[in-house]
Formats: C-alpha cells, sequence, structure tokens
C-alpha cells in the first residue's frame, strides 16, 4: 500500500515537470482582425525569447514548450497573448490600436470621436510636449509642435509674454490672438498695467503662465470655421481648448516633480572693446577734420597728462592722465613725474549686467476616483531667475478638481484654480532707455566703478549699466483667480442637460522707480516713480442640451443646443511723480515727490449674450455631416448693428470603409473632409461706437460757461459700425497605413477677413481727426502637412517621429489708399506699409546703393552736381540711396518694399526614442523666409560717443576698406540723417534645436514607489541663422499684428539646463 501510495505521488509530481518540458513545433497564421488580411512581419515571441517573424501570407513557426506563453505583436497592432497546449497550429488575429481612431477630441461645446471629426483640428497631449522638458506657461510649450499655430515669443524676459497667431493674421488693427478655452470657459485676465513712469516699455506678462503646466492634460487648437463658428464672434483667430487634468478611478495617486535649471546667455553681441572703441572715438576726430573741416585740439584718446591752470599755471598736484587707444591692451594706474595718479581701466558693460539664472520648480499633486466620483489637489511652486540681474519670475499655483455623481442621472463638478505671480522686469523692447540699450552703447573705457559723477556726466547717452541694472526696479505682482463648475443631469439615456458657471477675477498692481542715477530718473527729474494697478473680472453662464443617439445602428446623431452669457467688467488707475528729495523711499512713499503727475483711472463693462447650435450626423461611420448656428449680441456696437449670425457646415467621407478600399489592404484610415463657415469680430473698444463727453467752456451771452463737449481725440462716432467677419474654406485629407504607423494630415485652407475694422484719418473739417470705419480685406491661404512615424516598435525600443510644417500667404484689399501702421517710435515713422496686394507686415523705406567712394561720384548726383567743394568732399564714405522714380532727387517717393515679416515657412520635428527604460528626444524647429526689423541698428549711427558692434567696426568705409564697406564712415558731428532703409532689415531665419532631452524610469525602486523618472534636459541647444543680434525668435510688439516681427533692445534669449525628477506613489 505504501509503494503504491509512493508512486502515486511520483507520478502526480513529475507530470507537471514532463509536460513543461515538452517541446512541440508550433505553426499558424497572424491576422488582421479589422480587415481580414494576413499581417506580413509580425513577431511571434515564445516565454524563452525564441522568436520568429510572419511571411508575405501572415505564416510562422517556431519551437516552443507546453504551457509557455506566447506573444503576438504588430506595429499600430494591440499585442497578443496566448498560452501555448498540446495544438500545433495556433491562428492569431490581431486588432488595430484604439488609441488612434477611438481617440476622443474636445470641440466646442463637447468631444468627439477622432474618426468622426469633420473639421481641421490638432491635438497635443501635454504629457507628451513636457515630458523631460520643463516650461514655465503652455504656450511657450507649444511652439514647433502644430501645423498652422505659429508661436513667438516677445523676447527672452521670465515670464514674458508670447503671441500665437493660428492661420495667419486676419487683420491689422485689432487683436489677432486666439480665445482661450480652459475647461470649457472661456480664460481672460488682466493686461500689464502700465504708467507714464514706465512708457515705452514694451514688456508683458504672459497670462498663461498662471495656469501650471503640470495640471494639463490635453490642448486641442480648433482651426478651420467648422470648428471654430460654434465660438461666434470671438472665433475668428482661432480657439484654443485647453482640458486640466481630473482623477481618475483606481488607488489614490500622489505625483511629485521637481527640476532644477540653470540659463546661460544663449548669444552675446559682440561689441568693441576698449582700444578698438578709444581707436574708433580717435578716428571719429580724424575723419572729421579730413572730411567735414572739423578741427581739434587734442584726440578724444590721446595718450597724454592734462592739469588745470589758475591764471594761465598748470596745478601740477591735480593731474589727470588722458589715455590713448593703446594704454588699453595694459590697463592699470599710470603715474607721472609729480605723483599724479590715474587708474586706466575698461569695462565690458555686458558682463556687468548678465548671470546663470537658476530656476527651481516643484509641483505636487494628489488625485484619485471611483465609481462616484473624482478628485484631484494640486501646488506648484516656481522660480525662474533671468540672465539679466535682479530680473526673474516667481509663481504659486494652487489647484482642486473635484466631480461626484450624485446620482445616476445626476453630476457636479468644480475646479477651482489660484495663482500668485511676481515678475521683477529688466527694462527691455524699449527705444529710448533700457539695461539692454545701456550695457550695449555705453563707452568701455569707464571701469565698473567709475563714480556716479561721471556716469551721470553720460546719461544722455546711456545710464552707467552697473548702476541701472543694481537700482532700477519695476514689479509687478498678480492674482488670477479662475473657476470653472457645472451640473450634469441626463434626462433620457440620449439627452443631457449640462449647466456650466466659470468665474474669473484678477488683479495687478505695478511698482516702479527709476532713481537719479538713471535716464529715466536724471536731473531734472530727480528720480521718477509710479504706481498702477488694475482688475478684471468676467462671469460667463452656459445653458446647453445635448442629444446624442445612435438610430438602427447605421445612423448616428449628436447635436447641442445652448445659450450663452458673459459679461466682464474691468477697471485701472495710476499715479505717478517726480522729483523727490532722495531716492531711500522710492515708490513707496509718492507724496515726496515734488512734482506729482497726472491721476489716470478708467472702468468699464463689455457683454455678450449668445444661442447656439450644433449638429454632427454620421452614416455607417462613413458619411458625416456637421453644421452650426451661433447668433451673438455684443454691447460693443451700436443698435442696428449689435447682433450677429455665424454658420458654418462641414462633410467628412471615410474612404477606408468602403469595402473597394478596405480589399485594398492599404489604409487603416482615409478620410475626405471639406468645410465652410463664418466666424466674427468685435475688436473695438467697449464704448468705441458712444459718445464720450468731457467737461468744456462754450461762450453764451458773451461769456464762458462751463459744459459738456464730446472729446475729440477718439475720433468721431460712426453708428454704423459693425463686425468683421471671416469667412473660411477648408479642404483636409486624413490617412494612416501600415496598421497606423504611419498618419498624415494635409489641409489646405483660404480665408478672407471683410469689413476691417480701422481707424482712418478723416478731413479736419469735420471737427474730428479720425474715425472707425469697416474697410479692407485681408486673405489668408495655406498649406498644413503633418505627419506621425512609428519608426520601431520593439518591445524593447520604439522610435515615434512626429513632424509638421505649414505654410501661409497674406494679402490686404480693398483699401481705398496706402495706409501705415502708427510710429513705432521717435523717428522710426511710416514703416510697415498697409497696401493693396501685400501682406501685413511688409516693411516699407528706402534702398540703398553702396556709398560716395570719390567726389566724381558725388558730383554724379544732381543734388551734389553744383555743391561747393567742402560738401562734395564731406560726403565721401557717406551712403547713397537708389533714386527709383528718376527724378535725380532722393525724396519719399523713392521708398518701396523692402522686407516682409511673414515666414515662406514654418516647422517642427521630434524624434522620441524609448531603450528599455531609458527614453531621448530632441525637438527641432524653424522658420524660413521671414524678415525682422532690426532696429537696434538704428543706434548705430558712427557718428557718437555710443558704442557698435565689432562686425559693423570692421566693415565700416575707409580709404583702404570701399569695396567692402557697409557702413559709412566715422565722424564726430551730427550732421548725418540715416534714412530708414534696407541697412535694417535682415533675413529673420533659423533653424534651431529648442529641446534634448534624455530620462530613465526606475520601476517600482522600493516599496511605496511605482516609478521613479530621473532626466536631463537642454533647451535652445543650437541655434542656426544669419541674424546678426541676440535671436531671431523676437517679436518685441507682442500681440499687435501691424508691428509684429521688430527687434528692439529685446531680453536675450536663454540656453538652460536643467536636471529633474517624477516620482509616483
Amino acid at each position: 500500500m505504501i509503494k503504491k501510495i509512493f508512486y502515486a505521488c511520483m507520478v502526480a509530481g513529475l507530470t507537471p515537470m514532463l509536460t513543461f518540458a515538452q517541446k512541440l513545433q508550433l505553426s499558424g497564421q497572424v491576422i488582421n482582425q479589422q480587415t481580414n488580411l494576413p499581417i506580413a512581419g509580425a513577431t511571434v515571441r515564445s516565454g524563452a525569447g525564441k522568436t520568429a517573424l510572419t511571411d508575405e501570407k501572415g505564416n510562422y513557426q517556431l519551437e516552443v514548450s507546453v504551457g509557455d506563453n506566447l506573444y503576438v505583436s504588430f506595429l499600430g497592432m494591440e499585442t497578443r497573448t496566448l498560452k501555448v497546449t498540446t495544438r500545433e497550429s495556433i491562428k492569431v488575429f490581431l486588432n488595430p490600436k484604439s488609441d488612434v481612431l477611438d481617440e476622443v477630441v474636445v470641440v466646442g461645446y463637447g468631444k468627439v470621436k477622432k474618426r468622426d471629426l469633420s473639421g481641421a483640428v490638432s491635438q497635443v497631449k501635454a504629457a507628451d510636449i513636457l515630458a523631460g522638458n520643463p516650461a514655465p506657461s503652455i504656450n511657450q510649450a507649444l511652439q514647433g509642435r502644430m501645423a498652422g499655430v505659429t508661436v513667438k515669443q516677445n523676447d527672452g524676459a521670465p515670464g514674458a509674454g508670447v503671441s500665437i497667431t493660428i492661420r495667419g493674421t486676419n487683420s491689422f488693427s485689432t487683436n489677432s490672438q486666439p480665445l482661450y478655452i480652459v475647461d470649457g470657459i472661456p480664460f481672460d485676465m488682466a493686461s500689464t498695467p502700465a504708467s507714464s513712469a514706465n512708457e515705452n516699455n514694451n514688456q508683458t506678462a504672459n497670462a498663461l503662465a498662471s495656469i501650471n503646466p503640470n495640471d494639463i492634460e490635453s490642448i486641442e487648437v480648433l482651426k478651420d470655421a467648422s470648428a471654430t463658428a460654434i465660438y461666434g464672434s470671438r472665433g475668428a483667430n482661432g480657439v484654443v481648448l485647453i482640458t486640466t487634468k481630473r482623477g481618475e478611478n483606481g488607488n489614490e495617486k500622489v505625483e511629485l516633480n521637481a527640476n532644477f535649471g540653470m540659463a546661460t546667455l544663449g548669444r552675446k553681441v559682440k561689441m568693441l572693446g576698449p582700444f578698438d572703441y578709444a581707436s574708433y572715438i580717435n578716428e571719429q576726430a580724424v575723419n572729421s577734420k579730413n572730411y567735414e573741416g572739423v578741427d581739434y585740439q587734442l584726440l578724444p584718446y590721446p595718450g597724454t597728462w592734462s592739469y588745470p591752470t589758475i591764471n594761465g599755471q598748470p596745478v601740477t598736484t591735480s593731474g589727470k592722465y588722458q589715455p590713448s587707444p593703446e594704454d588699453f591692451l595694459n590697463q592699470g594706474l599710470r603715474t607721472d613725474q609729480y605723483g599724479n595718479q590715474t587708474l586706466v581701466q575698461g569695462a565690458d558693460w555686458q558682463d556687468e549686467i548678465y548671470q546663470n539664472g537658476f530656476s527651481q520648480e516643484y509641483n505636487l499633486s494628489v488625485s484619485g476616483g471611483s465609481e462616484k466620483g473624482w478628485h484631484m489637489f494640486s501646488g506648484n511652486f516656481l522660480n525662474q531667475g533671468g540672465t539679466i540681474k535682479n530680473s526673474d519670475y516667481q509663481r504659486v499655483a494652487l489647484r482642486t478638481n473635484i466631480g461626484r455623481k450624485v446620482r445616476s442621472w445626476l453630476e457636479l463638478g468644480a475646479n477651482i484654480n489660484y495663482t500668485n505671480g511676481l515678475t521683477n522686469f529688466a527694462k527691455s523692447n524699449a527705444y529710448d532707455y533700457g539695461i539692454i540699450r545701456s550695457a550695449l552703447i555705453f563707452p568701455v573705457t569707464y571701469g565698473p566703478d567709475m563714480s556716479t559723477i561721471e556716469s551721470d556726466q553720460l546719461n544722455w547717452l546711456a545710464s552707467n549699466p552697473g548702476v541701472y541694472v543694481n537700482t532700477a526696479k519695476d514689479q509687478l505682482r498678480a492674482n488670477n483667480v479662475f473657476s470653472s463648475s457645472y451640473a450634469s443631469v441626463k434626462l433620457l439615456p440620449f439627452l443631457t442637460f449640462r449647466q456650466n458657471l466659470g468665474f474669473s477675477y484678477s488683479n495687478n498692481n505695478r511698482n516702479t522707480y527709476y532713481n537719479r542715477n538713471t535716464q529715466e530718473g536724471r536731473t531734472p527729474k530727480n528720480g521718477s516713480a509710479g504706481q498702477s494697478d488694475n482688475w478684471y473680472q468676467s462671469l460667463t453662464s452656459e445653458s446647453l442640451l445635448t442629444f446624442d443617439k445612435t438610430f438602427q445602428q447605421v445612423h448616428s446623431l449628436n447635436a447641442v443646443a445652448g445659450f450663452t452669457y458673459e459679461q466682464a467688467n474691468y477697471s485701472a488707475k495710476s499715479m505717478t511723480a517726480t522729483n523727490f528729495p532722495n531716492d531711500i523711499t522710492g515708490e513707496f512713499d509718492m507724496a515726496a515727490g515734488l512734482n506729482p503727475g497726472p491721476l489716470v483711472s478708467s472702468r468699464g463693462r463689455t457683454q455678450l449674450a449668445s444661442v447656439l447650435a450644433r449638429a454632427n450626423y454620421s452614416y455607417k461611420g462613413k458619411y458625416i455631416a456637421t453644421a452650426s448656428f451661433r447668433r451673438d449680441g455684443s454691447s460693443r456696437l451700436t443698435e442696428g448693428q449689435k447682433f450677429a449670425n455665424f454658420l458654418s457646415g462641414a462633410l467628412a467621407w471615410r474612404i477606408s470603409e468602403e469595402q473597394f478600399v478596405k480589399n485594398l489592404g492599404v489604409f487603416n484610415d482615409l478620410k475626405l473632409r471639406a468645410s465652410y463657415g463664418r466666424t466674427g469680430n468685435q475688436g473695438v473698444n467697449a464704448y468705441q461706437t458712444r459718445a464720450y463727453l468731457a467737461v468744456a467752456n462754450y461762450p453764451l451771452g458773451g461769456a464762458l460757461s462751463s459744459g459738456f463737449a464730446e472729446v475729440d481725440w477718439r475720433g468721431a462716432l460712426n453708428k454704423n459700425l459693425k463686425w468683421e467677419t471671416t469667412d473660411q474654406y477648408n479642404l483636409g485629407l486624413d490617412m494612416a497605413f501600415l496598421n497606423n504607423r504611419i498618419q498624415f494630415t494635409i489641409d489646405a485652407y483660404y480665408k478672407k477677413t471683410n469689413d476691417l475694422l480701422q481707424n482712418v484719418n478723416i478731413a479736419s473739417s469735420n471737427g474730428m481727426r479720425t474715425q472707425w470705419v469697416n474697410s479692407g480685406y485681408v486673405t489668408n491661404k495655406g498649406l498644413e502637412l503633418t505627419g506621425k512615424f512609428v519608426a520601431v516598435d520593439r518591445d524593447a525600443f520604439k522610435w515615434n517621429i512626429d513632424a509638421n510644417i505649414s505654410f501661409n500667404r497674406n494679402a490686404i484689399g480693398g483699401l481705398a489708399a496706402d495706409r501705415f501702421a502708427e510710429r513705432l517710435w521717435y523717428n522710426a515713422d511710416n514703416i510697415f506699409i498697409q497696401r493693396n496686394g501685400m501682406p501685413i507686415g511688409s516693411m516699407f523705406g528706402y534702398i540703398e546703393d553702396g556709398f560716395y567712394d570719390n567726389e566724381a561720384e558725388v558730383r554724379a548726383d544732381q543734388t551734389y552736381a553744383n555743391a561747393s567743394n567742402a560738401v562734395v568732399r564731406s560726403k565721401l564714405g557717406e551712403i547713397k540711396y537708389r533714386d527709383l522714380n528718376g527724378d535725380g532727387q532722393i525724396t519719399a517717393s523713392d521708398r518701396t518694399i523692402i522686407g516682409n515679416t511673414n515666414p515662406d515657412f514654418v516647422f517642427g520635428l521630434t524624434n522620441n526614442f524609448k531603450y528599455k527604460d531609458f527614453t531621448l528626444g530632441f525637438f527641432w524647429q524653424g522658420s524660413i523666409g521671414n524678415d525682422i526689423f532690426n532696429g537696434n541698428l538704428i543706434d548705430m549711427k558712427m557718428a557718437n560717443l555710443g558704442n557698435i558692434t565689432q562686425d559693423i567696426y570692421n566693415t565700416r568705409w575707409t580709404e583702404e576698406n570701399k569695396e567692402n564697406a557697409l557702413w559709412p564712415k566715422a565722424v564726430s558731428t551730427y550732421n548725418r540723417t540715416m534714412l530708414t532703409s534696407d541697412r535694417y532689415v535682415e533675413n529673420g531665419s533659423y533653424v534651431r534645436l529648442k529641446n534634448v532631452n534624455l530620462g530613465y524610469t526606475f520601476k517600482t525602486p522600493f516599496k511605496g514607489l511605482n516609478s521613479l523618472y530621473l532626466y536631463a534636459s537642454a533647451t535652445n541647444l543650437l541655434t542656426i541663422t544669419d541674424y546678426s543680434w541676440f535671436d531671431p525668435d523676437v517679436n518685441a510688439f507682442g500681440g499687435d499684428a501691424s508691428w509684429k516681427g521688430v527687434d528692439i533692445y529685446s531680453y536675450p534669449s536663454s540656453r538652460t539646463f536643467s536636471l529633474g525628477i517624477k516620482a509616483d506613489f
């Protein structure tokens, strides 16, 4: 009996081992579940690591062990795992990955699957663009990521403004920025406040920096009118939909992010050093004597001692050495025979203002959810130091997103975000005074320790950069609250009512003080102070009814109808003062200023009421039709013009669902789209169409009486002023091949904006100088291409490529005559022309034609044919301008188009690699064919004490360098007039290695920690460009479309290196 039991145990124990060891030759076929066609090149792998590839008929053979796992995979398909039994043949069906066509895309007032989309919508996941690439704001991170979406930074300052243009600029006189929608609610906030103390400082704060990028789930950009028309008058410039994160079902999730960065100056403008600068100033004096007859007693840098005199006798105890250029090659103390000492010292003023800027960011979030609801709480702290001393941006952000399924038919949710920001501006983007200007042109033959008495004597030219960067104050504090709440009631299985309520409040306070050692506060101002603040409050209510039902499994209808109401209130005020007894209290004691400026204040309110409807119909998933309607009523316009209707329609044909295309076995998706729609723009001041009265005196009965009269500075009223309207046509094609491993989207569009809102000059006999009218049109036509490629998709190694390129052509039409944008700054008039057939951003000026190299060339110019010998000689080495109309004179009639700030195309290229737990990504981005108006060169006059660049010095006109000269001769007088010409227009094309990141993920490194991701990142690592200044990615005047592409002492971009950590608990 014992033996039987023993044998039974042995058999029971050895049977599994014998079974495990049993080998067999497995064969079979791998088939596409969707098309029922064999898959060639699929990978079949056993648990022991043996692999085989299927042949052209999808067949495979592989030696396996019974009980093993069998893994079958192919690019773009879901991986199947099967258990090996004693069967010798297994047919395996693979399904296409559902994350492509079944992906949900957010659209206006709803969501649709990508397969049912009929409009032009681009989507990116925040996690994809922020992985290993920390960015202070989401709009900065969007640069180069989407076709048709052009992102330009104002400059490289921390927290600086960013402008986004979608499919070209629609208007040159109204705002060209898109509408931002955050969790279904329009997002807006107070603009950057200003006072006369910080006038001409064009730096602005980035509104979207108040949204923590780590809280964002996805960004959708609605580009064609079929997608944007549902937003009516606010959708003409495109719509950016931002969806924030919420908790997911499962265990509580805790996520901690931290990154630490160092920013270095991306590029330095090489100015003259002390030796070359002193030689240049001496050369000015010599040239003025030789060519202009202006004599001098002593060179500016003579290399001699000077002594004050009393009764004609030198005071030898007070000697001062005046260095020669050569002295700056060996700087130090100089001592004369009397024991007087002078320190010969120079400075690189850029080194005195620049620094390595350090940044740190921390983000903590707690989230979770269940079938009853979800929650998410997050906190963020950012401290971003600038590359200019005492400039930085700080942000503290808190957010909560909670939702509750109170009943099976009732769902409630609330999302509340609070942000506190602090920005310390370094004055840039300014043409008159500013830290960048001072550091570049201030004489370098003075040392960093020069006395304020000496530097004050040069305040007419520029401030001492060292004093400026350490004493100038321009600080902005911002508080922003944004909330979106909703209640959703399911009335029927296919009918849902949703009530959205949005509220936002922002408040900004700006404090400015420039002491008496800066240009802004120099004598006789004796300090300049300003305080300004503003607030903005908006309330949005949306009532939406959604119908969503499929009939007979072939007819699908999704329809939404609703009513929306938006109200915005805003206010601003400022005060300034000058002539302070000292600089101790600065702007904190405004009453100390003996010369107070005028008190300025404003208050306003706007309202917008709308009804809307949209229907999306699909038949068998093949034929898709979408139509939308919106009627807007605006308080900005007059009676009879307040309301406007906006319609759109779109058709889509999923050709890939047709049997004849399925039989080809080529396409996973092939969809043709066509759309038309109309959107509007109400971009005028809230009270532009109403009479603005002010106190005025008028004669009555032989005496002046006090009353009211309409002000003239805002122009004559136009009661017929109406909406700008934009009609847009779009034709698109979506394609996917090889089980979605290759995807293409192609869109061609044409849009025309009619009835442009413009402020034009009118005859003074009207009693007014200007009037807002509807006149002219702008067209944009373009092509967008987007590609997504899965180059490799192995278990251990993956390689994904995202690429996009977009072309846009812009043109103005319908104007009665040429117009010009407002002046850029003093003496920079009529630079941007608005002319029929030309794009917004066309630059206008003179064409240079070399230099007058000899007296015969001067005499050949009719202007100087009969001039005196002295005048003729003074013209040698001066710029010649082309006489385009051939009248023998250089006049305004000789101006022509000299540049175009619009690019031929913009592009982005992303490569992401994953090897086991390592990740590597690099991102290229660029703009080709655009010009930049380099206003910095206007100060390079070759005729005053201001420093110049080394390149300009090397290419100046001299008797020995006539053939290669690019700049006129150096002179010490101020008689030269340099006209606005093609000299100031430069090629702004660039290709940039925007980001490189490397990371490694530790999976469950210890109990309680699910994963730990460590990464290193470099931003703006390499820029290839011919642009001569700091950075070609510059737009000094921000969102003002009429002045785009201007560089005027803009804050330099930085090259940033970061280390980061992301921990999931």
